[in-house]
This record gives C-alpha cells, sequence and structure tokens, in this order.
C-alpha cells in the first residue's frame, strides 16, 4: 500500500451475511410484497434487484454497486421499520433502472451520487402513494429540494453547491469532495506529507507545495486558517490538518463505483441493457389486463409512454395522410399468415408487392428525449395501423441506420437487440437522406415511394421535390417554409403536466 492509498483505497464488495438471516430477509419479503401489490410496476423494479446483508464497516446504510447489487448494513436494516425499507428498495432500483453508472461520465462520483439522489428522491417523494407507505429514512440523507424538481442529475449536478455541507453532508463526506477533486499529483503528495506527519523537512519543495495546495481544496470552515507555507506551520496547526483526514474516515458513500470501473465494456453494456430490459418488462407487467399507461408513475409515462402506447393527439391527424398515400390492403394464400400454424389453417398473408414506408427519423444533437420518444411512439403507430413495413433510417448530418421493420413488435425487439441504437448528435441536414438513397448501399434495400420526415425542423430544407417520392414532413418544431413544396404536419411532443 504506497502512501497515497489514503485516498485511493479500493472499495471491493463487502462479503455478505450467511448465517442468522431469517428474520431480515421476512423483512425484504414483505417490503417488496407490499411494493407489488401497491404499484405493480415500481414493484417489478424492486423484485429485480438482488440483494445482500453484510455487517462491513464501510457500510453505514445501503448501497447499489456497479454489478447491480444491493447491499445492506444489517445494523441499518434492522433498525428499519417498513415504510422507510420499502423506500430505501426504490431508491436503490431507481438508481440501477435510471442508468446512474453510465450516465455519469468524467464526473466526480460523490457529486453524481448527490444528484442522482436528488432526482430519485423526487421521484419518490411524488408517487401517489397513500400516505405513511413510503419514508425516506432521516439516516439515509433524504436530499429533497424544490428547485430541482423535474430536473435530470446532469443539470442538478451542475448547480450543487461548491461547499457540499450546504446541503446538509457532514465534514467527512466534504473532504471526500476535496479529494476527488484533486489531481493525482496532489493526492501523492498529500498522501506522503499525511503519512509522514506533515513534517517539511522529510518533503522535498515540490512534495510541499503540492501537498499545500491539495489542502486548500478542502473547504475553510473545515481546515481551518492555513500560513502560506507548510514550513510556517506550527504543531498545533498540523495536528488539526493531519485529524482531518481521521475524519474522512472509509466509506463508498451510496454507490460503489469504483467496482463499475473494474468492469469491461461488455459487462457495462449487459448492465445496462439488462435494466432496459427490466424497465420495459416491468411496465408491460404493471399494464397487462385492463390497465393503461395511465398506472405508470408519471415520469415513467414520460420515459415508456410513447412506446408503449403510441396513440399520442395527432395521431389521427398523421394517420389520414398517411392512409392517403397507401395502397389497398392486399393478401395471398401463397404467403400464409403468421397466425396460420396457431390457428390449424392457413390464412392468407399480407403481399409485398408494394414498397414499405420510408420513416427518416432526425436524431441530431438538438431532439431532446421526449420528441425522440414521440417519434419511436409514432414509428411504432405506423407499424400497427398502416399494415404496411417501414423502413427505417437515423440521420443527423449523416445517416446512421438503415434497417426494415414488418411487425409493431420489431420495435422493440430491435432496441433490445442493440440493432437500432438512436445515436446521433451531429450536424442536421437531410440531404444525406437523400444523397444516401441513390448510393449502392441505399440502394440495396427495397425502394421507397412514399416517405415520412420526423424532426425538430431546425434544418437545411431541399425543395421537396429533390426526393424521389413523395415525402410528408412531420415536425415537433418549426415548418418548412410554402415556397419549398412540403406537405408538412406539426406535432406537440408535451404533455399537460409539463
Amino acid at each position: 500500500m504506497d502512501e497515497a492509498s489514503v485516498f485511493t483505497e479500493s472499495q471491493t464488495p463487502p462479503q455478505p451475511l450467511t448465517e442468522g438471516m431469517g428474520n431480515l430477509k421476512a423483512r425484504l419479503f414483505k417490503a417488496r410484497e407490499s411494493l407489488v401489490t401497491k404499484s405493480p410496476f415500481l414493484g417489478a423494479l424492486v423484485l429485480r434487484m438482488p440483494v445482500l446483508v453484510t455487517e462491513d464497516e464501510r457500510l453505514g446504510t445501503a448501497c447499489v454497486d456497479g454489478r447491480g447489487i444491493c447491499t445492506f448494513s444489517k445494523s441499518f436494516l434492522e433498525a428499519l421499520e417498513l415504510p422507510a425499507l420499502r423506500a430505501v428498495l426504490l431508491h436503490e432500483a431507481l438508481h440501477l433502472a435510471l442508468d446512474a453508472f453510465p450516465r455519469c461520465g468524467n464526473r466526480k462520483a460523490l457529486r453524481w451520487n448527490l444528484a442522482h439522489d436528488f432526482a430519485i428522491n423526487q421521484l419518490i417523494d411524488e408517487s401517489e402513494f397513500y400516505d405513511g407507505f413510503l419514508s425516506i429514512p432521516e439516516a439515509f440523507k433524504p436530499l429533497l429540494d424544490p428547485q430541482f424538481r423535474g430536473l435530470p442529475a446532469e443539470l442538478i449536478y451542475d448547480r450543487l453547491p461548491a461547499d457540499l455541507g450546504d446541503l446538509g453532508l457532514g465534514d467527512g463526506a466534504c473532504i471526500r469532495d476535496a479529494v476527488e477533486h484533486m489531481s493525482r499529483g496532489e493526492k501523492v503528495a498529500l498522501g506522503q506529507a499525511v503519512g509522514r506527519g506533515m513534517d517539511p523537512e522529510a518533503l522535498d519543495e515540490s512534495t510541499r507545495q503540492q501537498a499545500w495546495d491539495a489542502l486548500r481544496r478542502i473547504p475553510e470552515r473545515i481546515r481551518g486558517e492555513m500560513p502560506s507555507t507548510m514550513e510556517a506551520c506550527d504543531e498545533a496547526t498540523r495536528d488539526r490538518l493531519l485529524a482531518l483526514f481521521r475524519i474522512m474516515g472509509p466509506g463508498p458513500g451510496d454507490l460503489w463505483f469504483d467496482v463499475w470501473g473494474s468492469l469491461t465494456e461488455a459487462e457495462r453494456d449487459a448492465l445496462r441493457d439488462n435494466w432496459r430490459k427490466h424497465l420495459l418488462e416491468a411496465a408491460e407487467q404493471a399494464m397487462s389486463g385492463d390497465r393503461s399507461p395511465g398506472s405508470l408513475p408519471g415520469w415513467a409515462q414520460k420515459l415508456l409512454g410513447p412506446l408503449l402506447n403510441p396513440q399520442i393527439p395527432w395521431q389521427v391527424k398523421l394517420a389520414q395522410k398517411l392512409h392517403g398515400r397507401l395502397c389497398g390492403r392486399r393478401r395471398t394464400f401463397s404467403r400464409p399468415g403468421r397466425r396460420s400454424a396457431a390457428l390449424g389453417c392457413v390464412l392468407p398473408g399480407p403481399m409485398h408487392d408494394r414498397a414499405p414506408v420510408g420513416v427518416f427519423v432526425d436524431v441530431s444533437g438538438s431532439i431532446s428525449p421526449e420528441e425522440l420518444g414521440a417519434f419511436l411512439g409514432e414509428l411504432g403507430g405506423i407499424l400497427q395501423g398502416a399494415g404496411s413495413p417501414v423502413r427505417l433510417i437515423t440521420w443527423d448530418a449523416a445517416v446512421q441506420e438503415d434497417l426494415v421493420l414488418e411487425h409493431p413488435e420489431d420495435l422493440m425487439a430491435s432496441i433490445r437487440s442493440r440493432d437500432l441504437q438512436l445515436q446521433g448528435g451531429g450536424g442536421t441536414d437531410p440531404r444525406c437522406v437523400i444523397e444516401y438513397l441513390g448510393t449502392p448501399e441505399g440502394l440495396g434495400q427495397t425502394p421507397l415511394t412514399f416517405g415520412i420526415l420526423l424532426t425538430d425542423g431546425y434544418v437545411f430544407w431541399p425543395r421537396a421535390d429533390a426526393w424521389p417520392f413523395d415525402i410528408l414532413v412531420v415536425s415537433t418544431g418549426v415548418l418548412p417554409e410554402p415556397k419549398f413544396g412540403y406537405d408538412a404536419l406539426s406535432i406537440e411532443t408535451r404533455t399537460e403536466t409539463e
């Protein structure tokens, strides 16, 4: 262990308890069962999260790690009343369901965890349960602030104060935050200084200066006043500065990001894909029977509603325009329908003597998640209502993806299998689609006779007659000017509650 390990100690996962678990398992089972009863969607998410219990001293409450496992401190779990236990289980499951680890990127782990806590606790606080069903325990730092209502964790992160003590965090957490913001060189120098009792004669000049600069990153209210150099520091001040790192102590915070950092790219993708699948499965389970998307929490309706229920207010108008351009539906016994085997007889299947509908989805950086969700919802509506295959092309300043979808379920299957990744973010130029359709690669797919361009409208518009077929523009923002010759439809993606 080198002298800098005081600040970079590997936080390996704790060992779970193997004995005396009977009563604790019963408490966990009861909390999960009651969540499923009150909210099938949220309960299903919690059921998909493995839970361990430990006596590891580094863990004072509960956390999830990069493997997707939730771990409880035994003493913390024993002290929780049932409403608090439900809230903690839900809190940890939402960290995973909302991609806490992959969304962190290069952000500082402690601050990102706090930002995600604010966002998640707001969702829990807004959950429509009767009073007393959920109760975030005081020991779990119930971070709630109305100024962050409705904001994603990324924006909350940017608005956190420089001194986390302003949020009520203890000095130990504030010191860990300061250490996270130190460079590698500063951590090494400070580790050497601490290991040698802040004795300036035991350190070279460069190390003394780096260590002193590192100490100044700690809020002054915690470290107190410091002389200009380590050499000018008296014994009482040295003792006070050394004591700071006993205050910091061990602790993983609320998320073990070190475990996430040790995973391979394939393991990270698998965890994210599994929880994306869990979200969809939980929503489908919650909507089984006669339940509608309205049975989901508001945030889940916004996140998943367009994919699970494509019937949005402008659906009828678009369907009328779409059906006016399609041939009548034709079927043939030479291509048996998909239900033939299930019914024990031969049913006529669809004739593929007409081209699919081209759907061109703008995935540039100006497209919001709500707009993209609306686009995908409408794509599912076209697959369901038009009885026509869809050739989906995603684009920004260049074509990103080109695939053919024949049935409504093909959309979700493509997202789950990652055949459809919806990645873009560059400039925005629909001319790239026109050019692509004329290349050997673009001509290799089934040709089109009609297309729908889904965009926010902030693009350079070519003339409509530049397209090799009729085109309908569907825009969430501005429409092309009449001089460009488009048939265009404006749609609204915002909900009444936004």
